[in-house]
Order: C-alpha cells, then structure tokens, then sequence
C-alpha cells in the first residue's frame, strides 16, 4: 500500500509541474511562441485557463492529501 501511494504522489507531481507550466501568468502573453495561443480553438476563449486551474487545483488537493497520508 505504501509503494501505490508512492506511485500515485510521484506520479500527481509529474501532473502538478506540467499544468503549473502550461498556464500562462498575469499579462503574459509569451506562451503563445510555443503553441499555448492555440488552445483558444479547443477550450474557448477563457476555457482553458479554467480547466488548468481546477486540474491544478485538484492535483495539488490529491498531493497534499497523499502526503498526510505518507506521513
């Protein structure tokens, strides 16, 4: 059982540290050199920004619960 929960917070990690980069800060418009202003057509105009924060939001809820767990 530890080994899973091991598993699972490494793997929520990896998560966290890619949606945490993939979202664009305050009046920062550079993300759109590397693809990100594409992600309008997908997700709508604010679509996006709110699915990586609730993802984000509840990745970084799952590591913080994992971890008490760990504990």
């Amino acid at each position: 059982m530890y080994t899973a929960l091991v598993i699972v917070q490494v793997l929520i990690a990896i998560g966290l540290v890619t949606l945490i980069l993939l979202q664009h800060g305050k009046g920062a418009d550079a993300g759109a050199a590397f693809g990100a202003g594409a992600s309008g057509t997908v997700f709508g105009a604010r679509g996006a920004s709110n699915f990586l924060s609730r993802a984000t939001a509840w990745l970084a809820t799952g590591f913080f619960v994992i971890s008490l767990a760990l504990a």
